[in-house]
């Protein structure tokens, strides 16, 4: 999306300007932006880069925050900033926190219209995070976004589990994974553990932890609390789902009830872990932690049972909407319309 220079004007203040005029480096205006703390090298360079581009072209002057979610401290910028009312014109926010926020955040349906039009239609996990009361209030980013199935050791899972990964996901075919269920998941887990090698799946409260933990529920049927806000625990879904883990605990490694969302990256590539719930960004460690085959990390599907499920989090960008600065919409929606946000896997 072009910022128009016309569409700048509608939304500020009326300057009186003697002719000729002379386009400065930032005629456009200001606007600020805090993005998550991506923890892969070059990662934040790479969506910085895309920023800079956009605003040398249209004379925006921008400046970029990336924030950890360490110490959860992205999650506690949105909060302060929003009962501030004031902070970063366009932040970060993942998975529930359009929601959470969507009466503070600006409508970016026609953000929505033109991506969607360029892209195709998103995803039923899309809409139903970033869509609220039928309307948009975040564009989905690329940056964060995950579908976290399994990341595995295919030396460990076919010597250990006899699960043969690269023949049930062969290249360039259609998955032959029929078989590939909680059952076999709990035996392969099972098998591994008294093979020296456990699965590295955390116990803990943070993102990883509850994301692996939302899957093997899903995949269960099992909703803790439904699309009107009833809890739902008391269920034969959410029965079965905690008698797997019950039985998933007992060969997990002792302390997993402590892991953070690097635990299980640590464990992968230390050589110890047949297999974990994590993106494929768990591979770029420091080379001295890794494997001494880098062939021997490969990656499955999560296990189907009842219905197919991948583990997904989302992560959005939205543009807040207080009054105090309604007149940088313009710039924030064309910032967002050209953030890490077109290749997308909607």
């Amino acid at each position: 999306m072009s910022l128009k220079r016309r569409r700048v004007l509608a939304g500020t203040a009326a300057v009186a300007v003697s002719a000729p005029f002379v386009r400065g480096a930032h005629a456009a205006g200001k606007l600020s932006l805090g993005f998550w703390d991506h923890w892969v090298p070059n990662a934040n360079g790479a969506t910085e880069k895309i920023i800079r581009e956009w605003a040398e072209k249209e004379k925006v002057e921008v400046q970029i925050d990336f924030i950890t979610s360490q110490g959860n401290k992205l999650l506690l910028t949105s909060a302060a900033e929003a009962q501030a009312k004031s902070g970063h014109d366009i932040l970060a926010l993942s998975t529930w926190l359009p929601s959470r926020y969507a009466e503070q955040l600006v409508a970016m349906d026609d953000v929505m219209a033109e991506l969607i039009k360029a892209n195709g239609k998103v995803n039923a996990t899309v809409e139903y995070l970033g869509k609220i009361k039928g309307k948009w209030v975040g564009v989905p980013a690329t940056v964060g976004s995950q579908i976290k199935g399994p990341c595995s050791r295919i030396d460990y899972m076919k010597d250990l589990a006899g699960v043969d990964v690269q023949a049930m996901y062969p290249a360039g075919a259609p998955p032959k994974a029929d078989s590939w269920t909680f059952d076999t998941f709990l035996k392969a887990a099972q098998d591994c553990h008294k093979g020296g090698h456990p699965f590295g799946i955390g116990l803990g409260s943070t993102a990883d932890n509850v994301d692996t933990a939302g899957a093997i529920f899903h995949g269960f049927g099992a909703m803790l609390v439904n699309e009107k806000g009833d809890i739902t625990v008391k269920s034969d879904p959410v029965r079965q789902a905690l008698e797997f883990y019950k039985k998933l605990i007992a060969v997990l490694p002792p302390d997993v009830a402590a892991w953070d969302d690097a635990s299980n990256n640590k464990f992968l590539v230390s050589g110890q872990a047949a297999f974990i719930m994590n993106p494929p960004s768990a591979w770029p460690w420091p080379s001295a932690m890794r494997p001494r085959s880098p062939s021997s990390s490969g990656r499955t599907a999560s296990p189907p049972v009842r219905r197919a499920v991948s583990r997904r989090s989302r992560r959005f960008t939205g543009a807040y909407g207080t009054s105090a600065r309604t007149s940088r919409r313009p710039r924030a929606c064309s910032c967002a319309c050209r953030s890490p946000t077109r290749s997308s896997r909607w």
